[in-house]
């Protein structure tokens, strides 16, 4: 596996003259970005979602914090029409 090191030297990074022209964490960022669409290359949807969420729970873990609860309020939160004032 790649680290983030060997995708920093990827060619698509080192051909950008954006990107090495720009502030470093840009090609950080942009080299995180090369790393998780290899990572999940030809994944189907569900398989990519267990996977981030596998990922999600050891980078939570790692810290030390408990994993956010998700929480559905239906039907709320949607705007609703108004009546014009004559």
């Amino acid at each position: 596996m790649k680290t983030m090191q060997d995708y920093m030297n990827d060619p698509r990074i080192l051909n950008d003259d954006g990107l090495m022209n720009g502030p470093e964490e840009i090609r950080i960022i942009h080299a995180a970005r090369l790393r998780l669409q290899d990572e999940t290359a030809g994944m189907t949807t569900a398989e990519r979602s267990a996977y981030l969420r596998k990922k999600t729970e050891a980078a939570f873990a790692h810290y030390g914090f408990p994993l956010p609860e998700i929480i559905s309020f239906p039907g709320q939160g949607k705007l609703k029409p108004r009546q014009p004032f004559a």
